[in-house]
């Protein structure tokens, strides 16, 4: 239900590479945004909350450009964010220096989340089986390769089954 995110931007306002696949998810939903827009019953998010804190440099014209669209992509999809937006500055100079920014952040978030636990009932188990189903919905479109297949769905039994066979091929031969 809470989810607390801390990412980059890399290149051209990209996400890094171990967060691509959660960057063209979110590219995804912003691409449909009319669409969950149109049907609330289509913000498959509602009822996760969020925390960001995203980190890059000014010197950059992509600047923020990644933390900018999980923040759109989240908010388009029904989630709520719990706290300031964090902007952590590689080029910041003193307040606004990068580890200065990181530890104001941290630092309030604590109190945020602390206020969101206290006073938020948690969403019922059926919210969440809309944002666990419509996400994993939108993973499966967008990579295919993450859809079970018949061989691994039963890949145990599989397993078992050779090792029943060679059982048997095994007793025949050394029987003869």
């Amino acid at each position: 239900r809470l989810v607390v995110i801390v990412c980059s931007s890399y290149g051209v306002g990209q996400a890094p590479i171990g967060a691509r696949k959660f960057r063209d998810v979110c590219d995804a939903i912003l691409e449909r945004r009319n669409e969950i827009t149109k049907e609330c019953d289509n913000k498959f998010l509602a009822g996760v909350s969020f925390a960001l804190l995203g980190l890059g440099d000014s010197h950059y014209t992509t600047f923020f450009q990644n933390p900018t669209t999980i923040h759109e992509a989240l908010t388009a999809a029904g989630a709520t964010r719990i706290g300031e937006l964090g902007k952590a500055d590689a080029s910041g100079t003193g307040d606004d220096e990068q580890s200065k920014v990181i530890e104001r952040w941290i630092a309030a978030i604590w109190n945020d989340l602390e206020k969101f636990i206290a006073t938020e009932r948690p969403p019922s188990n059926d919210v969440m089986e809309k944002a666990r189903e419509g996400t994993w919905e939108l993973c499966l479109e967008l990579f295919p390769e993450w859809r079970p297949s018949v061989i691994t769905k039963y890949s145990s039994l599989l397993f078992s089954l050779c090792v029943v066979l060679v059982a048997i091929l095994a007793h025949q031969f050394l029987t003869r």
